[in-house]
């Protein structure tokens, strides 16, 4: 149900029907309530009172708050990752970079930066501080985040704003890595800002 959620299988607003699930699943209620109760946690879920479940609504401000809580986690695990920086790692996915750009097609690129942006950001510079509780942390926020993201991944600006934040990081300079990542993530944040404004205003709200 959370990859459902983040990848907006299941959209923003939508009720979650219990019943349906647990028929498609052959499972009783009990574990999908649990799993839930758990999404309810990480803020991907919400309850009303006498309605039921559903999946959460992201405002404008809340997309602001859950970017501006990302940058700093973000920025604290760059500081981690560079003080023993995994070569190796850099050029792996410094290859992998201009693979993604010499897809054909726009599709194949936008599901590549999709996965790759996962790799970086969780797999590489939150999953490799070797901070456990900036990892715990930023898992939730980054949830949130993906949300959005699915909806505003500008696939030829996210290669090259990665592959830059990636140099610099093979170029030992941690002060001009942690600055590319703040630009890279605030230009995230305000494309995504401004699609849920513009579903808003259509009547969709993300």
């Amino acid at each position: 149900m959370k990859n459902e959620i983040t990848n907006l299988s299941l959209p923003p607003g939508t009720k979650i029907e219990i019943n349906k699930i647990t028929k498609k699943l052959g499972v009783s209620p009990t574990p999908v309530r649990e799993a839930i109760h758990k999404l309810i946690q990480r803020g991907l879920v919400v309850a009303r009172p006498y309605t039921g479940f559903f999946v959460v609504r992201l405002s404008p401000k809340d997309v602001e708050e859950l970017f501006d809580l990302r940058k700093a986690l973000e920025l604290l695990a760059m500081r981690y990752v560079m003080q023993d920086l995994d070569e190796q790692k850099v050029e792996h996915l410094l290859y992998k970079i201009d693979r993604l750009i010499e897809k054909a097609s726009n599709e194949e690129l936008i599901e590549g930066v999709r996965e790759f942006d996962e790799e970086f950001h969780l797999k590489f510079l939150i999953g490799t501080s070797g901070n456990r509780w900036l990892t715990k942390m930023a898992n939730g926020v980054i949830d949130l985040v993906k949300m959005t993201t699915r909806m505003t991944l500008n696939p030829h600006v996210a290669c090259k704003e990665h592959k830059d934040i990636l140099e610099a990081m093979r170029a030992k300079k941690p002060e001009l890595a942690g600055s590319l990542l703040e630009k890279h993530l605030d230009r995230s944040k305000q494309d995504a800002v401004e699609a849920i404004k513009k579903a808003m205003l259509e009547g969709l709200h993300l």
